[in-house]
Formats: structure tokens, sequence, C-alpha cells
């Protein structure tokens, strides 16, 4: 194998998503290549309405976390036989919840005010949930998993001093690293319209990044929120504006 032959077209894209409610997140998995499948946690079917989505819906229980366990077997199969081209998890921050409820079902230690412990639930959840998302990632296929944006405050001034996925313990950091593709959404008030944008590359305390757009970086630093235009510009389609240096020359 040689890495000339490998291209955007040759690849599948597997993409983490990671922005406020009502950013566009789920909109970018709707526009995902079909037929495709959801695990969603958090009821945002909606999103997906007409599109060829199969999808499993998890209540907040412990059962929830078992049907999900069965499905992923189910989908690594479909995957497999060449059923789905896409795979969305949809959202992170919810199945946290659900990963929880069967965690302490697995354990009946609680806290001094009966919730988790710390050094047992929230280790089991970790552990649970990176087995299962690693399988997914592991499918042919796109992935695309979303998670919701957790703002972290100094808790004696209140300043924002960082942002990270909504996620427990320290599985902020660690899922991300699973990815080529971390994208952090964002809304743009344009002639009267909102527009949903992604951005690809580390802006601020948002962590985006893009390893498919590479050292001549294809992408745009913020584009619209649709598979079709990142994959026209992964595949050269599209070329970003490049901004004109000026420069000026003195004369003695």
């Amino acid at each position: 194998m040689n890495a000339k032959d490998v291209t955007a077209s040759t690849e599948y894209i597997k993409v983490m998503s990671v922005g406020e409610p009502g950013t566009g997140k789920s909109i970018l998995a709707s526009s995902f290549p079909t037929p495709g499948f959801v695990f969603d946690f958090a009821n945002s079917i909606i999103s997906y309405k007409g599109l060829d989505f199969d999808y499993e819906q998890y209540e907040l229980s412990p059962l929830g976390w078992t049907k999900f366990e069965k499905d992923v077997v189910r989908v690594i199969k479909d995957v497999k036989e060449g059923k789905y081209v896409s795979v969305i998890v949809d959202d992170l921050s919810a199945m946290t919840a659900v990963c929880m409820e069967r965690a302490l079902q697995l354990d009946a230690k609680r806290s001094a005010t009966q919730g988790p412990v710390w050094n047992v639930h929230y280790s089991m959840v970790r552990n649970l949930m990176e087995g299962r998302l690693k399988q997914i990632m592991a499918m042919s296929c796109n992935i695309h998993f979303i998670a919701h944006l957790h703002v972290i405050q100094d808790q004696e001034t209140g300043n924002i001093i960082g942002v990270e996925p909504m996620l427990t313990g320290a599985l902020p950091i660690i899922i991300p690293g699973y990815f080529d593709e971390v994208y952090y959404h964002t809304t743009k008030r344009e002639g009267g319209d909102t527009k949903w944008l992604i951005q690809t590359v580390a802006m601020g305390y948002n962590k985006a990044r893009s390893r498919m757009s590479g050292k001549l970086r294809t992408l745009p630093d913020l584009l619209a929120n649709d598979y079709a235009e990142i994959m026209a510009y992964l595949t050269g389609k599209k070329k970003k504006e490049v901004k004109q240096t000026q420069t000026t020359t003195q004369t003695k």
C-alpha cells in the first residue's frame, strides 16, 4: 500500500460533531449518504424525517442500554452485508445518561447523596461506552457521533475557561481522539436568515480539527453544514478562497 493512493474518495468519513442545541448537528448527520442507521438516544429522529434512515430509540433505564448493546451487534452485521453506508449516534451526551443507569444497576454502591460513586460508576460508564463506541468506529461505513457542548467556568469568577463535549470523566478527551474529523457547530445571521455552519479548525476554546483536510487545509475554516459540501472540498471539486496578501515595496 502507498499513501499516494489514499484520497477522500477512497475513505469513509468519520466525524464527531460538538455544539450547543440548535446548531445543526443532527441536520449535518441527516445529510450523510443513505441508507443509514441512527442510534437515537435523544429522540432526535424528527431531524431525519423523510430520509432513508432506520433507527432505534433507547429509554433512560438499564433496559435501554442492554437494548443498545444488542442493536450494535445487529448493525455491525448489517453494515458488513452492505445494508447501511452511514451510522449515526445521536447523541453521546444522552447515551452517557442511559449508560449510567446500567452502571447503577450493575453495582449497588451509592454516594452519601444516593447518587453514583465517582471511582465506581463513572469508571464503569467509561468502560462500557468505550467498548461499544470502538465497535461502531470499526464499522466500514461513514460514522457520525454527536455531542452537546459543555462550557467550563471558573467556580470563583464565573469566567469561561474552556469548552468540551458534554461527556463523563475522561471521555471528553478520549472520544474525540478516535476521530480524524472533529467539527464544532455554530450559527450565523445573514440576510435575515440563520445559517448553520461547521468549524473545522481550532478557534478560541473550540478544539475542532480535520485530518482529512491535510497539510494543504483543503477545507475552509468555516463551511456550510452539509456532507456534500464537505466532500466537495475534500475531493477538490471546490476550492477554498485564498486570501491575497498585499505587499508594498519601498524605494530608496
